[in-house]
């Protein structure tokens, strides 16, 4: 069964590829405005791909409309289907992203930024483009931690938050988790909601032994809980680096614990 939903799914994310390539060339231009045909286009293609590989998404909270940097935790690749789904962003990603055949060129033509790792230059860069991007009524979406973790909270990076700042933008963190989806099983030492391990894309696991692990489960629960904004105003980067950290840690902990914020399923 695994391998007959492994090739079910892989035949839909051809199809699914040649139509993002059609429409792409027809009305992605590396930019798209905050609302409207295009940016709706990319996010139902998003969520489109996200349920051929059976991930169900249950949000809490209610994101900011526009000119907004969400800070969000990472886990998965999966990430940027689902919050792509849900929010109209401009992704800043890994500059490693925008070489890789085919998935580089549509994530370029949607208005990905880009930025390399360990290069303080580009970090400056990458900040001045996402300030753009929000002068402009767009958002922008980071992942602070600069890696994808287990769910773990790593420290929250602090330099793109100026971002914020210079576009008097308000930030607002997001938290998302992956609960294993077995009568969310917990952990038997803690009691806590153990995570999906399929979602997992850590260490020396390649794109392509996450694909097969994913594209095997039977369905992948995924929950994203938009949190209370911040504004920037009169405020450090460190200030808000350390602020939305603090949010999504007590956020992913409620979540282990099974407590349930007022939430809308979607």
């Amino acid at each position: 069964m695994p391998a007959i939903r492994k090739f079910y799914r892989s035949v839909l994310l051809v199809l699914w590829l040649i139509i993002s390539i059609n429409l792409t060339i027809l009305f992605l231009r590396n930019t798209r405005e905050p609302q409207g045909f295009a940016t709706n286009m990319v996010g139902k293609l998003l969520g489109l791909l996200a349920r051929f590989f059976g991930v169900k998404i249950k949000t809490y909270g209610t994101p900011l409309a526009e000119k907004t940097l969400f800070v969000a935790n990472h886990i998965s690749w999966l990430d940027i289907l689902v919050l792509g789904h849900l929010l109209p962003v401009h992704f800043l990603s890994k500059h490693e992203v925008k070489a890789i055949p085919i998935i580089g060129w549509l994530a370029t033509r949607a208005g990905t930024l880009y930025i390399k790792r360990g290069c303080r230059i580009s970090a400056s860069d990458s900040s001045s483009d996402i300030t753009s991007v929000l002068k402009q009524q767009h958002n922008s979406l980071i992942f602070a931690e600069g890696t994808t973790t287990d769910g773990h909270i790593k420290k929250f990076h602090s330099r793109l938050m100026q971002s914020a700042i210079d576009a008097h933008a308000m930030v607002q963190p997001v938290a998302i988790f992956y609960p294993r989806k077995i009568q969310k099983s917990r952990d038997p030492q803690t009691n806590n909601i153990e995570i999906n391990p399929v979602t997992l894309f850590l260490g020396d696991t390649s794109t392509g032994e996450s694909f097969d692990l994913i594209s095997r489960a039977p369905g992948i629960d995924v929950e994203v809980h938009f949190l209370e904004p911040i504004h920037s105003k009169d405020k450090t980067r460190d200030e808000i680096a350390q602020h939305a950290y603090d949010e999504v840690v007590a956020a992913i902990k409620a979540i282990k614990a099974g407590k349930l914020f007022d939430a809308e399923k979607k």
